[in-house]
């Protein structure tokens, strides 16, 4: 019999915060021999909970009644440790934000309830930490990293044209970032070719060279690399929401090559990786991509830099042992 710690493993959902803070660091655990386990999409019955004899119970972002119920339950029917996972701070979200509807009005009651059943929680910022530590008996931060696989052997190409590309990836709950650029495109756009990914509005599209559409979470990291750009920005606006945010867009961005320039005064780029930080003033963004285009051999090794950074420190074979301290899962 395998002496390996047993995991039992249930993400909220089939999109990011599924796959980044649950089964690709499951599988990373799986593949190195640290943990074994199950993946399930919902909560087990008791009779298959009892059967599988999970050491440990990883659940994320539990805010439903009868989940909050269904795991009061699990915690008399097993002696195993539950550990509570969240990566975003659900309970103060942008106006901008098309998310912010889909949650209860009494999220924080829930979330507080939810958390208080299990023994850890386990959190991808330091300021998520400060926001839900106080429901939790024991918090550990464990950072967001990229699976290995496709992220460490893709790259985006840089075409060299007359014109840089430059351009942002994303999808609809960003629409209050983007309009920290809404004057920034238009005044550039005669000297750089503007290259957006994913939900932007009309007045980003009319100065733009290339808009594309939205793909599924798999396909992402393919498709991000085909863009080609000599220099990528991340913008956020300065909010709680976005305090709390991981590193996650830097990560990604940065493992095609690309030169970043980002927000500053805002935590969730709060890491110290190779980019370049701006305020959020149209005059500041403006002037950080001249500068950043008027070297392309330098704006080049920017980017290699950055992707070096991010293939020591951040991808996610490398870090196995820190998710499984994280879970529980290691001694």
């Amino acid at each position: 019999m395998s002496s390996l710690p047993f995991a039992l493993v249930t993400p909220a959902d089939e999109f990011g915060c599924g796959y980044y803070r649950m089964r690709w660091p499951f599988e990373a655990l799986e593949r190195f021999g640290v943990a074994q386990g199950v993946i399930s999409s919902y909560f087990l019955d008791r009779e298959t909970l009892v059967n599988l004899a999970p050491d440990v119970v990883v659940c994320q972002r539990v805010l439903e009644e009868d989940q909050i119920a269904r795991l009061k339950a699990m915690r008399n029917e097993i002696p195993a440790r539950f550990v509570y996972e969240i990566d975003d701070l659900i309970t103060d979200m942008p106006a901008d934000n098309k998310y912010t509807s889909l949650f209860h009005r009494n999220t924080a009651d829930r979330l507080k309830r939810a958390i208080s059943l299990c023994d850890r929680l386990v959190v991808s910022s330091p300021a998520l930490a400060v926001a839900y530590g106080r429901y939790a008996s024991e918090t550990v931060v464990c950072p967001n990293s990229l699976p290995n696989r496709p992220w460490a052997s893709l790259s985006g190409a840089r075409r060299g044209g007359d014109r840089p590309r430059v351009g942002w990836a994303g999808h609809m709950g960003h629409l209050g970032d983007l309009k920290v650029l809404y004057r920034v495109v238009r005044a550039t756009a005669q000297l750089v070719d503007w290259v957006f990914l994913g939900a932007v509005p009309e007045v980003l599209k009319r100065h733009s060279l290339e808009v594309h559409t939205h793909v599924p979470l798999l396909d992402y990291p393919a498709k991000l690399a085909s863009l080609d750009l000599d220099l990528a920005v991340a913008p956020l606006e300065v909010h709680p929401y976005n305090d709390a945010k991981s590193h996650l867009r830097l990560l990604e961005l940065g493992a095609m090559g690309y030169p970043v320039i980002c927000s500053e005064a805002v935590g969730a780029f709060d890491y110290d990786l190779p980019v370049t930080r701006v305020e959020n003033r149209p005059d500041a963004w403006i002037a950080a991509i001249l500068a950043a285009i008027a070297d392309r051999d330098a704006l080049a090794k920017q980017g290699d830099a950055l992707r070096q950074a991010i293939h020591a420190e951040w991808l996610m074979d490398g870090r196995a042992e820190v998710w499984a301290s994280a879970w529980g899962l290691s001694s």
